[in-house]
């Protein structure tokens, strides 16, 4: 996006908060103040950034209250890198725009237009945009979302977008008969005048009788002529005990914008069918367990794993979570578990876990492990006040001690 077009967005919100629109308004802040260490995979060096986050929400801008404003980004420094965008390495200063936008509330409930840099999403595609959308509701049976705008790209450290690259989606749908939801959508990608995505997407789910639910999600790719994703399944919930059964079968074949590069390489197409049961024993103690076959198009693997989560009624604010993981077939086998904790005390919370995987990638090779343990707490200071941290420590095959951690302030007024 040119630095016109950024002027004016923000100048359309800074017009919306002036005095003369309404000298009643309510402002919100969030901040989120973060140091950041780490070592860099590519240079086997020490360095930190410091980032700071800032949100912000504003209501009751005019006299009927539908008119609100919303705005997140982030600002952030790296310390002991190299002016080295390529590897994600910046010795300046760098400002991440994720959203900033003016909402209009349409009256009874009908919908929501925004003008400004959001996020949107149908089921075809997401993305995010310089632009308007506009989401209508109660509509009788009908809802629809329709919205257009820069297509916003971002980097590692920069935010590529400029002018010519244009995003634009469409979805209607609504509810056939009781407990069923259909959705049609459609999105496209402009590189100046060129398509470079053009995708169509189909969502449709079906409650029975509160025992059950199906569903079913479709992308397909104009521009490839093919299937990208599928996704169809249902829920159960046969009984009077709190017990979900979950079916799932999903495929998928990668496709890309046909200006990037990675549409030169050969991919192929993922299947897998999964099966799960989730058993709640009691309001502190729930089960689990899973089964999943994937087909890599051709070579497979078998994926069980079972788990538990806790809150001990001995121990108030403690919750634990365990899991095991076995893997057999395609890329090599796996034998693993997760272990963690947290407990909560007054204004306080601690929390840790370690998760540990043995690898064999094929019959020839030995084994090999991978381990990763972390710890972390936060204290609130006061209600909008609140102090975090987290430190781990991963050792694999290719890095040993590689310490890493964050340490927060978060504020909200």
């Amino acid at each position: 996006m040119t630095h016109r077009a950024r002027f004016l967005w923000i100048g359309l919100l800074f017009l919306s908060l002036t005095p003369a629109v309404s000298l009643a308004a309510d402002l919100r802040f969030q901040s989120s103040t973060q140091y950041l260490w780490y070592t860099d995979p590519f240079k086997d060096k020490d360095q930190s950034d410091l980032v700071q986050y800032l949100k912000f929400g504003a209501t009751k801008l005019e006299p009927t209250g539908r008119l609100s404003a919303v705005g997140y980004g982030r600002l952030s420094g790296q310390f002991g890198g190299e002016n080295d965008p390529k590897l994600g390495d910046d010795d300046g200063l760098l400002g991440r725009l994720y959203f900033l936008y003016v909402n209009y509330a349409l009256p009874s409930d009908r919908g929501d237009v925004r003008l400004g840099r959001q996020y949107v999403s149908v089921g075809a595609g997401s993305g995010t945009v310089d632009g308007i959308s506009a989401e209508l509701r109660n509509l009788g049976p009908v809802h629809a979302t329709v919205f257009a705008g820069y297509d916003v790209r971002f980097a590692e450290t920069t935010d590529r977008t400029r002018s010519g690259n244009y995003l634009a989606g469409v979805s209607v749908g609504g509810s056939l008969f009781k407990g069923n939801t259909v959705d049609v959508s459609y999105l496209r990608k402009y590189d100046e005048s060129d398509v470079i995505r053009e995708m169509v997407g189909v969502h449709a789910d079906q409650r029975i009788l509160d025992k059950a639910k199906a569903y079913a999600d479709l992308r397909y790719d104009v521009l490839h002529g093919t299937y990208s994703e599928f996704l169809g399944g249902a829920k159960l919930f046969p009984f009077q005990a709190p017990v979900t059964f979950t079916a799932e079968y999903f495929a998928s074949y990668p496709t890309f914008d046909a200006d990037t590069i990675y549409t030169a390489f050969a991919v192929t197409r993922y299947r897998e069918g999964v099966g799960r049961v989730d058993y709640i024993v009691t309001p502190r103690l729930t089960l689990y367990g899973a089964y999943t076959r994937a087909d890599y198009d051709g070579p497979t693997a078998d994926i069980g794993t079972v788990g538990v989560r806790a809150t001990p009624k001995q121990v108030p604010g403690l919750g634990l979570n365990a899991s095991l993981d076995l893997r057999n077939g395609y890329p090599g086998d796996l034998t693993g578990f997760q272990a963690s904790a947290d407990y909560a005390f007054g204004k306080a919370m601690l929390a840790a876990g370690i998760s540990y995987d043995v690898f064999q990638r094929d019959s020839m090779t030995e084994d090999f492990s991978a381990k990763k343990v972390w710890g972390g707490g936060s204290y609130e200071f006061r209600k909008n006040m609140t102090a975090r941290l987290r430190v781990e420590d991963t050792e694999t095959r290719q890095f040993r001690n590689e310490f890493q951690g964050r340490a927060s302030v978060d504020l909200s007024f």
